[in-house]
């Protein structure tokens, strides 16, 4: 009868930290979320057009690497310029501020954009 107990016991106790290095393991595999707080086209005295971004991770797992792509288009929806912004280890709640230039021949001919942003950790990628 004790050898049963112990038997039932010791495979209660193995189920139960398996279940547990589950949860555990769940938690690992999050991944970062950013959400873009403000955004302003903004054109210099000199035409210089740039895009005034500022993008927070809203999850609770550190951003290891949190980029941001824009992409600039004239009115018929062509594409005018793409840009690329990065930064290193923005921690969950933590605020990015940061300014993307547009470098093409037509950057005066901005009638839209679009901004796509990318998150990775060492444990999801990006």
């Amino acid at each position: 009868m004790k050898a049963k107990t112990c038997i039932c016991l010791g495979l209660f106790l193995l189920l139960a930290v398996s279940l547990a290095s589950c949860a555990h393991t769940g938690n690992v595999n999050s991944r970062a979320e950013l959400a873009v707080l403000k955004k302003e086209l903004k054109t210099d005295a000199a035409g210089k057009v740039t895009l005034a971004v500022t993008v927070k991770n809203i999850s609770n797992v550190n951003a290891e690497l949190a980029e941001v792509k824009v992409n600039f288009y004239d009115a018929q929806k062509n594409l005018i310029d793409s840009e690329r912004d990065s930064v290193l280890n923005l921690k969950p709640g933590e605020s990015w501020d940061f300014t993307i230039p547009c470098n093409g021949d037509n950057c005066g001919k901005i009638a839209s954009y679009e901004i796509e942003t990318t998150a990775g950790t060492s444990s999801g990628g990006l």
